[in-house]
């Protein structure tokens, strides 16, 4: 038995929705890799903190997914992709969501998102000096 192959199985563990595995494996390398705790805790200690940063990250697209639900309805999200940023509606939607581009998460980045609530601001100003008249 191999401790690095028996941790990977454990992390494996770990992601999946089998709890009762990833504590089975977790009581197996215990009593059978004991005298490498300390390597033992570390490799748990970072695949938790990898957990935590995707649960972050997660977070972090659903708050912007949410902030724009309504914003979306009333607002193309094409114009403000070629009005504010120059780029597709594609590619905004790809930020907005998270997808995987080019093997990265596309995220926003700090000045994209003051380009994004400029825009919003912009647009807000626009639509409320319009008036129609006859």
């Amino acid at each position: 038995m191999n401790l690095k192959t028996e941790l990977a199985r454990l992390e494996e563990y770990y992601f999946s929705p089998e709890q009762e595995k990833f504590e089975q494996q977790y009581n197996l390398i215990i009593k059978s890799f004991s005298a490498e705790q300390e390597q033992i805790d570390q490799h748990i200690n970072g695949f938790v903190q990898k957990s935590i940063q995707n649960a972050d990250a997660f977070i972090e697209e659903a708050k912007i997914k949410v902030q724009l639900a309504e914003v979306s309805e009333i607002v193309s999200l094409s114009y403000i992709a070629k009005q504010y940023f120059n780029k597709t509606r594609t590619w905004l939607y790809q930020k907005i969501n998270g997808n995987v581009v080019n093997g990265k998460e596309a995220r926003f980045t700090d000045a994209e998102i003051q380009t994004f609530n400029f825009a919003i601001q912009d647009i807000s100003r626009k639509l409320g000096s319009t008036v129609i008249s006859v």
